[in-house]
């Protein structure tokens, strides 16, 4: 299918579903104990221009936003909404990156941010709410 993953990521854990089918995605914690999140985009990831596609891209996002929550948690969640704005794109082939960072957390929702990036280049931001259920 693809390219191993840079060094030290590791799968991110998943159940069977859209998220495996998408993916798989990675994660890491960077020199400063930050979550590193990424993938390996190729062809199923590619939209009718070529380019990677933004849903491809947008799952990912998601998937990590969830992911980063329930670490922070340790309580399931699920989306509310994601405010994105797409700023670049890549040919799918790209080992896309993504960094997230819990803005606020209440007993009943978390407000999140998060950018994949390939390279040093930014590709999508995104402003999340997730809603977190009772243990």
């Amino acid at each position: 299918m693809s390219a191993l993953p840079p060094q030290r990521f590791e799968p991110l854990p998943s159940t069977e579903g859209f998220i495996d089918h998408n993916g798989p995605c990675y994660w890491r914690r960077d020199e400063s104990d930050v979550p590193e999140y990424g993938f390996q985009s190729d062809g199923r990831h590619r939209n009718p221009n070529g380019f990677l596609h933004g849903g491809a891209v947008l799952s990912f996002l998601d998937t990590i936003l969830g992911f980063a929550v329930f670490t922070e948690t340790q309580r399931k969640c699920a989306t509310v909404s994601l405010d994105n704005r797409f700023i670049g794109n890549v040919a799918p082939g790209a080992w896309i990156t993504g960094r997230t960072v819990v803005k606020r957390l209440t007993r009943t929702f978390a407000f999140v941010d998060a950018e994949a990036l390939a390279g040093e280049k930014l590709l999508v931001t995104t402003a999340a709410v997730f809603r977190i259920f009772d243990a």
